[in-house]
């Protein structure tokens, strides 16, 4: 024969795991009914019934490392400059007008290849590329 102990132990166990389960089942009705929007990515929410735009647009972004990055952020006629990592947050580095920052980013024709003077003989040349620049400044010289 089964032990009274036993049974009452099983059937608190089978109450305690049909609890949990129900809690389980309305807390994801309710994140279905709400549909998550905490967890949406910005343009999803953003595509909503009466949203309105925040004005702020991403006008650039450069990774540093990892865990940093610059940003550049358009906000009316103003461009602002913020780092954003993990261990200092967002802050705000530089700010600008939106017009320079539209005149910094034009594209403009190269610059035309200069002469320079180079080395102790005096001579001078066209401008060396990159490449020929690094072998020049890592060469061994006798």
């Amino acid at each position: 024969m089964v032990d009274a102990d036993l049974v009452s132990l099983l059937v608190r166990t089978v109450v305690s795991l049909a609890v949990v389960l129900a809690v389980v089942a309305v807390a994801y009705a309710v994140a279905k009914r709400r549909g998550n929007r905490a967890s949406a990515p910005a343009p999803a929410r953003r595509r909503g019934r009466g949203a309105k735009p925040s004005g702020v647009e991403v006008v650039g972004r450069v990774g540093l490392n990892r865990s940093t990055a610059a940003v550049a952020l358009r906000f009316g006629d103003r461009v602002l400059l913020v780092s954003s990592s993990e261990q200092a947050g967002t802050q705000p580095l530089s700010e600008m007008s939106a017009a320079d920052w539209d005149e910094l980013h034009t594209v403009r024709e190269p610059l035309a290849e200069t002469s320079i003077v180079s080395g102790a003989d005096r001579t001078i040349g066209p401008r060396p590329t990159f490449l020929e620049a690094l072998r020049q400044a890592t060469a061994r010289h006798a």
